[in-house]
């Protein structure tokens, strides 16, 4: 893509600027590149395994070693098959690793410089569409500082796959520039970057795709270029070789979803969506708005993109229409009776419409004056009303169909449009303000009702990221504007200051752990070189050897299990994901009630494969439970292979 940036002597200097504010909004991550991680130890170790295996599996697939078909059966969950499609795949993170995970071994490394890498590349992409579309450096280098630095990022913090938005911009300016300058580089370069998105997280295979599309087409009308045929041949080409590169990558997913029933139930879906509230909702670690912009604090539901962002976005929708406004003065003035009938409608175009967006806002309103009440509670009846008195001026003016038309035209009225549908579409099934239905209709149900993949996917608020990208290119036409007054670069300088507070939270937390029924893990993992003993230990060990450990199914434990598999990449009978197959859920009942059934747990580890057994002994929350493990091992035949400084032990399962 840097071939396409033509002549900007400006880009490497930008790029730089971004890099340097990346490190100093994840302070003290610099600190500790190849140890610490960012946000808590959850999510993220599932990540590094995801990335551990792809890294270690990619060059194997490249000199057939394995299979297209092996690469999906990860090493964990052992025997279940299609373990790595029970969560994200992130084959494009894993590519972008596999060098320096090669060379160091050290996975914590590769994904602490991949979550900088998220930042940085998201940054200079937006700065590159948003200077080709505003034609000012300048509104590019806010809108990189808007959708690089997105204060929605810092709720993400241990979801690197959410925060992999980075390819957004680069597909949408490779777009542009197609249809601009019929550059046929430029259309592979976005068709690479759409491809390395959808590689990159599944969520925006559904989420940002579609948008793409849109984008696309709003670019062709506005460029004159409608009908012509070979700039939708070109498109067209692209978007089958989009899909061709990304249908391998898919089926996996259907396969698991027939293999195992699995299905997002609505009322999950519902849970995992934005609320209107979310979007003034802040997660807590940010400075300025952390402790003040808590409205409806839920899971998934800290969707604030910014305020600087958003006052942008007003002074580019404002201005768009009073320019409208002022270019209507050349049609001609509606008289006579017509004119009286346009005040009237336009009076109730304005009353319908603040009763309408009050309804979005905050649920409505409910005024009693005297014997009269005035009720504002039905957002689709009043949007339809909205609509109709709208119709009645376009018919009776020629002002306001003037007006109208100028307004579709302008560039920022069409960002704008798509930030809002990505915004509702994040708001789920059902559309809520605070605990108000502010709509009876949600597009997203009909996604989840139609479209294959979308039962298959719960938090519809992951769409903000998508508002978050289209928030920064509307934004950047209010910078363009600001920028073009007197006052223009101070004004500038101010809002970009503030861009950087709306989402600053360092310094970042690192290591944050949580502990369930068990005793609560430390406040550390350690890469290859350093960790602890009975993992290097089977890491040395033969092809074939198949490990569990205790303690079993506590999901903080599991998911170190799951971490420590990707460091000595012997299959486990251990999990945690996005989803869990039904075999795993049985044994974990199993192997969870020892005293109850000791021989059908025994049955249940060795029918899983399992040759050797690790236990923890100091995680146990009750040390009579971990001695009553041992205890189990030793009275099945299971032979003490070593003990460990750290307080494990390593046991091997008599065959």
């Amino acid at each position: 893509m840097n071939a396409l940036a033509g002549r900007d002597t400006r880009l490497p200097w930008v790029a730089l600027s971004y890099f340097g504010l990346a490190i100093v909004l994840t302070w003290p991550l610099a600190l500790g590149l190849a140890s610490d991680v960012p946000g808590d130890l959850g999510d993220s170790l599932l990540n590094m395994w995801i990335l551990a295996w792809g890294a270690d599996q990619i060059p194997r697939l490249l000199t057939g070693a394995t299979t297209w078909a092996a690469y999906w059966n990860g090493n964990i969950f052992h025997p279940e098959p299609y373990s790595l499609a029970l969560s994200e795949h992130m084959f494009a993170q894993a590519l972008q690793i596999a060098p320096i995970h090669a060379i160091t071994g050290n996975i914590i490394l590769c994904y602490n410089l991949l979550f900088l890498s998220t930042f940085v590349l998201s940054a200079i992409g937006a700065y590159l569409l948003a200077r080709d579309l505003t034609g000012d450096w300048r509104a590019g280098v806010i809108a990189g500082l808007v959708f690089g630095f997105l204060p929605y990022r810092i709720s993400q913090l241990p979801h690197v796959q959410v925060m992999s938005s980075q390819w957004m911009p680069f597909a949408l300016w490779g777009v542009h520039r197609f249809i601009r300058t019929r550059s046929i580089a430029a259309l592979i370069g976005g068709t690479v970057a759409l491809v390395l998105q959808n590689w990159s997280c599944g969520y925006y295979v559904l989420y940002f795709a579609p948008f793409v599309g849109l984008f696309a087409i709003l670019e062709m009308w506005r460029a004159g270029r409608i009908a012509d045929r070979g700039a939708w041949i070109g498109l067209a080409t692209a978007a089958v070789a989009t899909l061709v590169a990304t249908l391998p990558f898919l089926l996996p997913y259907l396969e698991v979803q027939r293999l195992y029933a699995f299905e997002r139930p609505y009322g999950e879906v519902l849970a995992f969506s934005a609320n209107v509230w979310s979007y003034a909702t802040a997660a807590e670690a940010i400075h300025l708005w952390g402790s003040v912009l808590r409205l409806y604090p839920h899971g998934e539901g800290e969707t604030f993109l910014g305020t600087a962002a958003v006052l942008l976005t007003l002074v580019a929708a404002t201005v768009a229409v009073l320019e409208a406004r002022a270019s209507a003065r050349q049609a001609p003035a509606t008289t006579g009776w017509r004119r009286w009938v346009v005040l009237l409608f336009e009076l109730l175009l304005l009353v319908q419409g603040s009763a309408w967006l009050s309804t979005m806002i905050g649920g409505g309103f409910n005024i009693r004056l005297a014997a009269i009440t005035i009720r504002a509670s039905t957002p689709l009846r009043l949007l339809i009303q909205t609509l109709m008195a709208l119709g009645v001026l376009l018919v009776l003016s020629p002002r306001w169909r003037h007006a109208t038309r100028r307004w579709l035209a302008n560039p920022a009225t069409g960002m704008a449009g798509l930030l809002l549908l990505a915004v509702w579409l994040s708001l789920g099934p059902a559309p809520s303000a605070g605990d108000s239905r502010v709509s009876g209709f949600g597009l997203y149900g009909l996604l989840y009702s139609y479209v294959p993949g979308f039962t298959g996917v719960r938090v519809p608020a992951r769409f903000a990221m998508v508002a978050g990208m289209f928030l920064a290119v509307t934004a950047a036409y209010g910078a363009a504007w600001l920028g073009r007054r007197a006052w223009g670069t101070a004004a500038l300088v101010a809002v970009g200051v503030l861009v950087v507070a709306d989402g600053a939270a360092m310094p970042l937390a690192m290591n944050h752990t949580w502990g369930t029924s068990e005793a609560t893990p430390p406040a550390r993992i350690y890469p290859a070189s350093e960790a602890p003993s009975v993992y290097r230990e089977l890491r040395a060990m033969p092809t074939g050897t198949v490990v569990a450990e205790f303690p079993f199914g506590d999901p903080a434990w599991e998911i170190r299990a799951v971490y420590y598999a990707g460091v000595h990449g012997k299959p486990v009978v251990n999990g945690y994901s996005g989803a869990f197959p039904p075999g795993y859920m049985r044994r974990v009942a199993q192997l969870r009630r020892l005293d109850v059934d000791p021989d059908g747990a025994w049955r249940a580890l060795v029918d899983a494969g399992t040759t050797h057994v690790v236990v923890h002994t100091p995680a146990f929350g009750n040390p009579n439970v971990g001695r009553g493990v041992l205890v189990w091992l030793q009275a099945h035949g299971a032979r003490l292979v070593s003990s460990y400084p750290e307080g494990d032990a390593l046991f091997a399962v008599p065959r």
